[in-house]
C-alpha cells in the first residue's frame, strides 16, 4: 500500500505509551524522540505515513518541555477522528503495508497496540495483528541501525536526505568502495585520505558535516547535519552520529542523539549517548563480558536487573553527562542524566543522576544544581544555544527527585 493511501486527510497523532524501558534517555524526551537512524522514531513515522503529526501525546511531566521545543502536545481537537500511532514503532512501513480501517486497532505479536484509527461514530473492530516491531529498550534501537538506515534511504529521500547526492569519494578526498549507497550532501567537506566502506551497508554524510583527514567510515553508518569527524577516526558499522556532534577515536554500534562530544581517541561500542554529553580523551568502554555471556543491566536505581538479550552491549550515557579523561566504563554501565565522573577507577554499573564521582570520596556526592546549570549553559553556548525555562524547570525537578533536595 502506498504511503498516501494510509487514511488520507485523517490527522496523525504519535503517542508515548510509557511502556518502554529507556532509563535516563527518556528523562527529558518521550520515547518517540529517540534517534533511530537518520531521524527520530517520530520523524520516521511521519515520513512513512506521509504527513507531520498534528499532535503528540507525552507524559504530563514533559508537556511544557515539548511545547518549548515547538512540539504540539495533547489531543487533536479540531477533528473528530485521528490515526494514533505508538511512537515506539521501529518499522512504520509495516503499518502502511497492513493498512488500517476506521475503528480498527493494529497490534504487534504480543498484543501491544501499534496504531488505532479513532473514529467516534464508527464501531470498534477486533484488533488485528501485524508484523510490527516496538522498541522496548535502548539496545533495540542500536541493534536495528542496519535495517533502519537501509529503509531511511527511501523514507527520508524527499525530506532529511533531500539534498544528498549519491556518489563515491573523489581522488582528493580518498577512496570509497562497496555496492551499498553512499549519500553525501554537497555542503559536506571531506578531507584527504579518507576511506568509506559501503560493502555491508549504506553511508550517509549530511549537511554541513566535516570529515577530517584519515578518517574511516564503515557502513551502515550516518553522520548527520553539522557534525565533525575528527582526524583518524574510525566509525564502525551500525553507528549514527546525530546532529551537531563531534566524533573521534573508535566508535561502533552506537547512536549519538545530538550535540555531544567525543572528539578524542578512545573506544565506545554498542552504546547510546544522549545530548550535551562530553567524553574526555582516552575514555574507553567495554561492550563484551570476559565470559562472552548475555549482558545484564540496571537502568534505574529502584529497578531490577534487566536482561538485554545481547552478547554485545556497552553503555547508556544520559543527557549532560561529563566524563573526564581516561574514564573506564565496564560492560553494561548506565550513567544517569547530569552525572559527572572524574575518577581513575571504573564507576559503578549504575551511576545515579547528578552524581559527582571523584577520587578520594567514599561515595559519590550530588552535583549541586546551580553548578550543574553553569556547566550546562557553558557547553550549550558553544553551539549557540541556551537552556529555556521549561528545560531548566525539568532539570531542576529531576535533580530534586534524584538527590532528595
Amino acid at each position: 500500500m502506498a504511503t498516501a493511501e494510509l487514511a488520507p486527510g485523517i490527522p496523525l497523532v504519535v503517542y508515548d505509551d510509557l511502556k518502554g524501558t529507556f532509563g535516563p534517555l527518556t528523562d527529558l524526551r518521550p520515547a518517540f524522540a529517540l534517534r533511530s537512524g537518520v531521524g527520530t522514531l517520530c520523524e520516521s513515522i511521519e515520513a512513512v505515513v506521509g504527513r507531520r503529526a498534528a499532535a503528540c501525546c507525552v507524559a504530563p511531566s514533559l508537556e511544557s518541555l515539548m511545547r518549548e521545543q515547538g512540539v504540539a502536545t495533547g489531543a487533536v481537537t479540531d477533528h473528530s477522528a485521528c490515526i494514533a500511532v505508538n511512537g515506539r514503532l521501529l518499522n512504520p512501513r509495516a503499518l502502511v503495508d497492513a493498512g488500517i480501517a476506521p475503528g480498527e486497532t493494529l497490534v504487534d505479536g504480543n498484543g501491544t497496540p501499534v496504531a488505532s484509527w479513532i473514529a467516534p461514530k464508527t464501531p470498534s473492530t477486533p484488533p488485528r495483528t501485524i508484523a510490527a516491531t516496538l522498541a522496548r529498550a535502548p539496545w533495540d534501537l542500536t541493534s536495528a541501525v542496519g535495517a533502519t538506515l537501509e529503509a531511511d534511504l527511501a523514507v527520508h529521500r524527499s525530506g532529511l536526505l533531500a539534498s544528498c547526492v549519491a556518489r563515491h569519494l573523489r581522488p582528493d578526498e580518498g577512496q570509497s568502495f562497496g555496492t551499498h549507497s553512499i549519500l553525501i550532501d554537497p555542503s559536506a567537506v571531506i578531507g584527504p585520505l579518507c576511506v568509506i566502506d559501503a560493502s555491508k551497508g549504506p553511508v550517509v554524510i549530511g549537511r554541513g558535516v566535516v570529515v577530517r583527514p584519515l578518517s574511516v567510515l564503515v557502513g551502515p553508518c550516518a553522520v548527520l547535519e553539522g557534525s565533525t569527524v575528527a582526524e583518524r577516526a574510525l566509525l564502525k558499522a551500525n553507528t549514527v552520529i546525530g546532529p551537531q556532534c563531534r566524533a573521534g577515536g573508535e566508535i561502533g554500534g552506537t547512536i549519538f542523539q545530538a550535540h555531544s562530544n567525543k572528539s578524542h581517541d578512545g573506544h565506545l561500542g554498542d552504546s547510546f549517548v544522549g545530548e550535551w554529553v562530553n567524553i574526555g580523551a582516552g575514555t574507553d568502554n567495554s561492550n563484551l563480558l570476559n565470559t562472552y555471556g548475555e549482558v545484564i543491566v540496571r537502568l534505574e536505581p529502584d529497578g531490577g536487573l534487566m536482561k538485554t538479550g545481547r552478547q554485545f552491549w556497552g553503555s547508556i550515557l544520559g543527557d549532560h553527562v561529563k566524563l573526564a579523561i581516561g574514564t573506564r566504563l565496564m560492560t553494561g554501565t548506565t550513567v544517569g542524566t547530569g552525572a559527572m565522573i572524574a575518577q581513575s577507577t571504573p564507576p559503578a554499573a549504575l551511576v545515579a543522576r547528578f552524581a559527582w564521582c571523584v577520587d578520594g570520596a567514599e561515595a559519590p556526592r550530588a552535583f549541586r544544581f546551580e553548578k550543574f546549570m553553569d556547566t550546562a549553559r557553558a557547553m550549550m553556548s558553544r553551539r549557540g544555544r541556551t537552556p529555556g525555562p521549561a528545560l531548566e524547570a525539568a532539570l531542576r525537578a529531576l535533580h530534586a527527585k534524584a538527590t532528595g533536595a
